[in-house]
């Protein structure tokens, strides 16, 4: 008898099944009595529910929809039109943070630019010259 056959042998158990056969165990071959009985699941408790992320929340928050009054009819809008409504009411009611939040969104969005536009340089004529270097003369800085 080789090795292999010996140590093929001494992998083998007596298997606890009606027919009494011996049944090797070894790698994908487990054990009878531990296997999984049919209709068992291996995973019982199923896979886990996945978590959702703050930026879903918040977007599934802003599409809610919400009852306002325009005088004396009601309308149903996204909670994000209602938003942007109350900011743009409060920035003209002078509220100086919603002029503020609201200037912000107009330049996130682009509707803005976020920097103004810079006059472009003109060159100095001769008067404006003169006019300056007078003006620093009487202040004692020429």
């Amino acid at each position: 008898m080789s090795k292999v056959d010996a140590r093929r042998r001494s992998k083998a158990v007596q298997d606890g099944d009606d027919q009494g056969q011996e049944y090797e165990v070894g790698y994908g071959k487990p054990p009878t009595q531990t296997r999984f009985k049919p209709g068992q699941s291996g995973n019982p408790s199923g896979r886990p529910k996945q978590r959702r992320h703050l930026r879903t929340l918040i977007e599934e928050a802003l599409n809610e929809t919400v009852t306002i009054r325009e005088g004396d009819r009601q309308r149903t809008l996204p909670k994000r039109e209602a938003l942007v409504r109350t900011l743009v009411n409060g920035a003209l009611m002078k509220d100086v943070k919603a002029l503020q939040a609201l200037l912000t969104l107009m330049r996130a969005t682009g509707l803005i630019s976020a920097e103004p536009e810079a006059a472009p340089l003109q060159e100095l004529s001769p008067e404006d010259e003169a006019l300056i270097a007078d003006f620093l003369r009487r202040e004692g800085r020429g």
